[in-house]
């Protein structure tokens, strides 16, 4: 049987359940509702990756303001300006990521972009905050699978192993906001929040033997913390 390289995460516990790490070069969808802390996941990948792994990242946001997101992460003691002056963490922020000629949406600057610092500083991590932002502008269901698709294409050419996030809508029985996002991914993991507790859970992840029940998460002042076989509920 053939050995899988790991990619670890660095988070405490979360790695115990999947091998020790994400098979490197996937694609992985990380998806939670708004506040299941889906951007504190992707960051903490991205840190411990080039602080303690040597492997340096890129985050992608459509979203937020890159100052907020520094701010906010300072908290955990994550100094990710310190990492960006030193060439080991990069930000691409893109909040009109596509032009949009009549009704075609075109997300070749972006990817270009994505490319152009992925090579700059050989990146390893990418985290992309969130494919629910770029679905926004497109009406057809068929366009965005294509363009999710591309992107992960070109992620896969890189080399690198990326966090896809995307975001679960409150009501239903849906995992993404497009119902197409887990199909395309490697691995999906969905975060759960409740007002009382917090779990993760590993649905897919291809070459792994992991996990599949809700393990509890905790917020510390030092990040994200998974404790396995600690059931939420």
């Amino acid at each position: 049987m053939t050995d899988i390289e790991r990619v670890p995460t660095g988070i405490t516990g979360f790695d115990d359940l999947i091998e020790g790490g994400f098979p490197r070069g996937r694609t992985i969808l990380l998806t939670g509702a708004a506040g299941s802390a889906k951007t504190t996941f992707g960051i903490q990948y991205l840190y411990n990756g080039a602080t303690k792994y040597a492997e340096n990242g890129v985050f992608v946001t459509l979203q937020e303001e890159i100052s907020d997101v520094t701010q906010d992460m300072g908290r955990y003691g994550w100094d990710l300006e310190g990492l960006n002056k030193t060439g080991k963490l990069r930000f691409v922020q893109s909040p009109t990521p596509f032009e949009l000629p009549g009704n075609e949406v075109k997300i070749d600057t972006m990817l270009d972009i994505i490319h152009k610092q992925v090579m700059e500083i050989d990146a390893k991590r990418i985290v992309f905050d969130s494919l629910s932002q770029l679905g926004l502008p497109y009406s057809d269901v068929l366009c965005l699978r294509r363009d999710i698709m591309r992107l992960s294409s070109l992620l896969r050419e890189l080399g690198c192993t990326t966090i896809l996030i995307t975001e679960m809508p409150q009501e239903g029985n849906m995992i993404s906001r497009y119902g197409v996002e887990e199909f395309i991914a490697q691995g999906v993991i969905v975060l759960h929040t409740t007002p009382v507790s917090r779990s993760i859970q590993i649905t897919k992840l291809r070459g792994t033997k992991h996990d599949t029940g809700m393990n509890r998460m905790r917020i510390t002042e030092n990040g994200l913390v998974v404790i396995p076989g600690d059931a939420p509920f």
